[in-house]
């Protein structure tokens, strides 16, 4: 009878032990897709950041040929 118990025993706990398993397994999958998408955020929003820089170089130059426009043309007051 205690082989029986054990078996028994031993068997719930295999069966435990592949139910765990498959899960770790999930969850990997799960945070490999997790890092992979931030790892995507990352690359986005860093060239955003990059667009965002030159966007602000351009207008920058805008406005310094703007400011000498209107001193040549006199539409501003010498300040």
């Amino acid at each position: 009878m205690p082989s029986d118990v054990e078996n028994l025993t031993h068997e719930m706990l295999r069966r435990v032990h592949a139910k765990l398993d498959d899960m770790q397994a999930e969850m990997r999958l799960r945070f490999t897709g997790v890092e992979t998408g931030i790892a995507a955020i990352k690359h986005h929003l860093s060239a955003f950041h990059a667009l965002d820089a030159t966007h602000a170089d351009e207008i920058a130059d805008l406005r310094r040929r703007l400011e000498r426009l209107e001193r040549r043309l006199e539409l501003v007051d010498g300040d």
